[in-house]
């Protein structure tokens, strides 16, 4: 239940099915003429950004121009308060360009919590300012209220610190900007892409791709609204303060506010991600009854390996002279014995049962022993001569197989 929740809140995909991409497969050869030529418009409203002062009149509507030629049109609802010079603004954040349209309407810094891998792109191209990670929690309250009175320009943060997609909630918030003592500037900030089911942005997504889709797609509309600015209450606890912001900025969207953070979200990702990774089980065919209680038990059967050449050219010289002992019993004597003698003396001695052991019928090989014949010639009266008989036909059939090794090996 609550993977699905967090799946509503963000966007691991650029769309939401393969025939979304059909109609701009038919619209790409005016996508791309139109992406070109906005890519240069964009290239004059970056200069003109930096060459012309912050001071400049009407700087910022000549950008936001340029930038609603592009595929870009902001509108905004609202007006940011000037009753109080040191104060916060927090936002929601639902793409990778939202630090540059909220600087673009008024000048801001903005705040960088660790860790914030979605907005460093945001360094060398904003005034940004990041919190050290090495200071416990009160040290690092009182580096960021010093840095408030350095600066003129409010601090921004995006206390959700990842991106969602703005259209089913909105993260539980950091508590870092509500404990600085200060005014609350709440900003909401909502993207709609019309024509194409192409989504502004993903979770994974950079810059440059977002910023290529914009140029690519016929429009990118941003909706920013400023709030009224929010104080604490005498009464009012710090997790009131904020659930209390929150709440108030998802009503203005017409979204919730959800109780998941944003580790909640980091979590899912991966354990979504490790899913996709890891291939699914292999299931094996049931055997059907009938089968299962008529089968013979089988024993155990140890398997050749590659690794095991010289057990194998072992096996089969013991083929040789024995042709008709199963492979898998001669490999199981001989992963004991290593020693071809040792494994024909415990078949023909009786150790070994070659009964319980099931072998592919071979050929037999024509051999040096064929022809020979190991039957005693008569049957001893007392044990002793019949042992001594034993023995000697034994020695017999084990002179008759060295002798057939080195015929056929030259030796």
């Amino acid at each position: 239940m609550a993977s699905s929740e967090i799946d509503r809140l963000i966007w691991l995909k650029r769309c939401s099915s393969y025939a979304s991409f059909v109609p701009l497969v038919l619209y790409l050869p005016i996508g791309l003429a139109l992406g070109v030529l906005r890519f240069f418009i964009f290239l004059h409203a970056c200069l003109l950004s930096y060459l012309l002062p912050n001071g400049f009149p009407f700087k910022r509507l000549m950008l936001r121009v340029m930038l609603a030629v592009t595929g870009l049109p902001i509108s905004t609802q609202g007006v940011p308060s000037n009753d109080c010079k040191k104060k916060v603004v927090i936002a929601n954040h639902v793409s990778n360009l939202d630090p540059f349209i909220l600087a673009l309407l008024n000048p801001l810094i903005l705040t960088l919590e660790a860790p914030s891998p979605q907005l460093a792109s945001a360094k060398g191209k904003l005034t940004t300012y990041d919190i050290p990670g090495d200071r416990d929690h009160s040290d690092t309250i009182n580096v960021v209220k010093n840095k408030m009175t350095e600066c003129e320009e409010p601090l921004l943060f995006f206390p959700e610190r990842l991106k969602t997609n703005g259209r089913s909630g909105i993260l539980k918030f950091s508590m870092l900007p509500f404990e600085l003592d200060c005014p609350i500037q709440p900003v909401t900030i909502q993207a709609y892409r019309y024509l194409f089911d192409i989504r502004v942005s993903t979770h994974s997504s950079t810059l440059f791709e977002d910023i290529a889709w914009c140029f690519l797609t016929p429009l990118t509309l941003f909706k920013i609204r400023y709030l009224p600015v929010t104080e604490k209450k005498r009464d009012e606890s710090k997790e009131e303060f904020v659930v209390r912001v929150q709440q108030n900025m998802a009503k203005s969207m017409g979204l919730s506010a959800s109780q998941f953070t944003h580790h909640d979200v980091i979590e899912h990702i991966k354990s979504v991600t490790t899913k996709e990774r890891v291939p699914p089980p292999r299931i094996e065919p049931q055997k059907s009854p009938e089968l299962t209680m008529t089968a013979s038990p089988q024993p155990p059967q140890p398997t050749l390996t590659s690794s095991d050449a010289e057990l194998t050219k072992m096996v089969k010289q013991v083929k040789d002279v024995l042709p008709d002992i199963p492979s898998q019993c001669i490999l199981s004597d001989l992963r004991k014995t290593k020693d071809v003698d040792a494994t024909i003396a415990n078949i023909l001695d009786g150790r070994i049962d070659p009964s319980q052991w099931k072998d592919t019928p071979e050929k037999p090989m024509i051999s040096l022993s064929q022809g020979l014949s190991f039957k005693a010639s008569n049957f001893e009266n007392n044990a002793r001569a019949r042992q001594m008989s034993f023995q000697e036909r034994k020695q017999a059939m084990l002179e008759a197989a060295r002798l057939k090794y080195r015929t056929k090996h030259g030796l």
